[in-house]
């Protein structure tokens, strides 16, 4: 998740349904499945509802530990750059959902492969880092002109992802809309799959595509971020300064969130700067170059347990 600088909290932002707008079964903000999210910098003095409390970390852990074990699988094994130098490429099938009203919000068809391209940049470490050995291969477009589910994707989220969502748990349904607040987009983890199907997917404001129009954060890794949601990654800065933090263990611990790029921000006394620089921090995307092995590790870890 990723903030802006603006005054009123997404919790609150339910705006009027424009005239004609349509109608359907709609869930409030807090009833949305949401595992994580990106938020730009702003006034936000609440817990976040999409964030993880160490407690709740630690049973996902305890549950995936439990499905991999099942699986005849090591989870200590899978959690290494070494295993990830061994592991089999992860092709994964996208389909794009754009959400629109009339011309705003209808990205072209360039834009949505530059976005496609950046997460293949991203995942396979062209950017910097490691080769997380993962691709997206886009399969389809939908567009959809409905102000309500453009300008309110979460309050709307059941009603368009129930219509328009396509494939199974491998398959990547990645949809574009206009989101209120501070929120740059939101994901489902992999472990939710099975309970809620239809909601799994991502969701990311257009204008963080690259080349949009949201300063600092239009060159497409919001999407990479949300991405790394749904295949499994926390924060950087999960857990703070205590406990296991993200589950990986070349991601070194980090108290607080990176607000644009700072130099030499260091926020826990363990060793190894804060990584302001992972795509899986708040950082500006200008700030953003990489994953790491061990991310990469745990992805297909993680792949194997709820994905594959």
């Amino acid at each position: 998740m990723k903030l802006l600088a603006v005054t009123a909290l997404i919790a609150a932002f339910v705006p009027a349904l424009p005239s004609g707008a349509a109608t359907g079964a709609a869930a409030s903000p807090d009833d949305c499945a949401h595992a994580d999210a990106r938020l730009r910098p702003g006034t936000h003095d609440h817990r976040e509802h999409n964030d993880l409390t160490p407690r709740e970390a630690a049973d996902v852990e305890q549950r995936l530990d439990r499905v991999l074990r099942g699986l005849g699988i090591d989870p200590d094994r899978q959690s290494t750059g070494a295993a990830l130098r061994v592991a089999a490429p992860l092709h994964v099938p996208v389909y794009f959902h754009v959400l629109h009203n009339g011309a705003k919000g209808n990205v072209s068809a360039a834009a949505i492969e530059r976005q496609i391209s950046t997460l293949n940049d991203s995942y396979a470490g062209r950017n910097g880092g490691a080769d997380t050995q993962v691709s997206f291969e886009l399969r389809a477009v939908t567009r959809t002109d409905n102000a309500a589910w453009f300008n309110d994707p979460e309050r709307y989220e059941q009603t368009y992802k129930a219509r328009l969502r396509k494939g199974g748990k491998s398959t990547l349904n990645l949809y574009s809309s206009h989101i209120g607040g501070d929120l740059l987009g939101w994901s489902t983890f992999p472990w939710k799959y099975k309970t809620e199907p239809k909601l799994d997917g991502v969701t990311i404001h257009y204008g963080s595509m690259p080349g949009g129009a949201i300063d600092n954060f239009n060159k497409g890794f919001s999407a990479t971020h949300e991405v790394g949601h749904w295949l499994g990654l926390y924060h950087t800065f999960q857990d703070g300064c205590g406990g296991k933090g993200d589950r990986v263990a070349d991601t070194p611990a980090e108290r607080d969130p990176t607000n644009g790029c700072p130099t030499g921000k260091d926020t826990c006394p363990s060793p190894g700067a804060d990584p302001v620089h992972n795509y899986m921090d708040y950082s500006y995307d200008t700030c953003m170059t990489s994953f790491t092995a061990g991310q990469g590790a745990r992805i297909h870890k993680v792949w194997k347990a709820y994905r594959a």
